[in-house]
């Protein structure tokens, strides 16, 4: 979400105003809500590593082993020190060059959870193999389906304001930069489900390649309602409020399955993959 907004406000906004400060106070929400979620994973990794519970867990000490000597504990530092970059640029982020580094930040910053997940903890060749396509795909959902929330945003503000081309405009912009995140998406996820499912018997077998059924079945499903939103209603929107309205509304259908699928991916990430002997 949080680069998702980056990405709504300098490539797909019309007119791109110096200073946006809804914008701001969005990306400043969800940095915030990444902050908190980071303290949380901390919070669990401590608890996990000791075989303590949680409340014997909230400890500076175990805190620091994890910090200090795991690989995930280091990342976090990393992660921690480009957040705080990110969240002093965005207090300064009026002119667009501005932007654009808090923009750079924001994808290093969502990039580096590939090092937290599954790739992150694999071993040799096969970390290098997976890590690549894991941040492309990381990136390329930050476009879509997670910029639909900020899209949604900025169709309502157009909507309010009867700014009928701003929304025909947007929509042509968003539309390509959807088109172009669901075939990064494909391809990064076909290279993932290699590494992570296995095989098709997997796929039907184990937790893990259930849930990745799900997943897709949700994923179609956005994507199917954002080729009608295409095709149907964006032609019409220059000239049509009610093309807008419909466009919004499906919209922010697209942003329920959205983070459904949020929340399939999150389950996943818990589970061994399909590929693992343990599996399922």
């Amino acid at each position: 979400m949080l680069l998702s907004v980056f990405a709504v406000r300098l490539l797909v906004e019309r007119p791109a105003a110096e200073d946006r400060p809804a914008a701001r106070w969005l990306a400043g929400l969800c940095l915030a809500v990444a902050a908190g979620s980071g303290f949380l994973w901390l919070w669990a990794a401590a608890a996990g590593m000791s075989g303590s519970a949680l409340k014997d867990a909230l400890n500076l000490q175990l805190f620091t082993i994890v910090i200090e000597q795991t690989p995930p504990g280091h990342v976090w530092v990393v992660r921690c020190a480009i957040g705080v970059l990110l969240g002093v640029t965005l207090c300064f982020a009026r002119r667009r060059w501005t932007w654009w580094i808090a923009a750079l930040l924001a994808a290093a910053f969502t990039g580096s959870i590939a090092w937290l997940g599954h790739a992150g903890a694999s071993e040799g060749a096969r970390r290098s193999l997976m890590l690549t396509p894991d941040v492309a795909h990381l990136l390329a959902v930050s476009a879509w389906p997670a910029g639909l929330l900020p899209f949604a945003l900025l169709l309502m503000r157009q909507m309010k304001a009867g700014a009928l081309k701003d929304a025909y405009v947007a929509a042509r912009r968003f539309s390509a930069m959807s088109l172009g995140a669901v075939g990064v998406i494909v391809a990064s996820g076909m290279v993932n489900a290699y590494f992570l499912v296995g095989s098709f018997h997997a796929l039907a077998a184990t937790d893990y390649g259930r849930l990745l059924i799900v997943k897709l079945s949700l994923f179609a499903t956005a994507a199917a309602l954002g080729a009608w939103n295409l095709l149907v209603h964006e032609p019409h929107l220059e000239t049509s409020p009610e093309a807008l309205g419909a466009m919004a509304r499906k919209v922010w259908i697209e942003v329920a399955l959205g983070t459904l699928i949020v929340l399939v991916v999150a389950i996943m990430g818990t589970l061994p993959p399909g590929s693992s002997p343990v599996a399922g």
